[in-house]
């Protein structure tokens, strides 16, 4: 069964230039070029895509009414997963809050450190200011100077972090590569 997202794509991309080449719709998708002519195939197969003749040997591709219909269905279903993939992520990052929100010491404002500095790490800043966890900052394998207004730390320095009651790391990325030192 093809990818929903990548038959969408082709759609997506057909329909804003119908001149596009199998070529360079298989790069855009990461993708060899013979699977690009099967799905292809298999939209016209559908009747969602239509050759039609243009200069030379080439033919053009338009969508069709029924390939419209069935790329906005895709989309919503596409949005719809995302919303609950968004979702999950967030109450998971809470809850990593609030565990942190926890073990701080009896009367004390707890302070954690974020690890990451990407789209889930500006997910976790919201769910600390909406739950009152003090951040002080960023963790990440390749630091910046500051993100959201916060430092950013590489692992070398988390020693530093401890200078702030630091109760917890909670991570915002979507990799995690712990590399303790000897």
């Amino acid at each position: 069964m093809p990818n929903p997202d990548s038959i969408r794509l082709i759609l997506e991309v057909i329909e804003a230039n119908p001149s596009v080449s199998q070529r360079a719709l298989a790069t855009r998708l990461g993708v060899s070029l013979g699977t690009v002519n099967q799905l292809v195939r298999g939209l016209v197969g559908q009747r969602w895509l239509r050759p039609v003749p243009a200069r030379g040997r080439r033919s053009q591709l338009t969508v069709t009414p029924e390939g419209r219909v069935a790329r906005d269905r895709m989309w919503r279903e596409h949005m719809e997963s995302a919303l609950i993939v968004y979702g999950s992520v967030r109450d998971r990052i809470c809850r990593g809050l609030r565990a942190c929100s926890a073990a701080a010491p009896a009367g004390g404002f707890p302070a954690v450190v974020l690890y990451g500095v990407g789209d889930i790490a500006r997910m976790a800043f919201a769910c600390a200011a909406d739950s009152g966890v003090r951040l002080v900052g960023f963790v990440d394998d390749s630091p910046i100077d500051s993100f959201l207004g916060l430092p950013s730390f590489s692992w070398t320095d988390v020693g530093v972090l401890a200078l702030w009651l630091v109760v917890g790391v909670v991570v915002a990325a979507r990799t995690f590569r712990w590399e303790p030192r000897a």
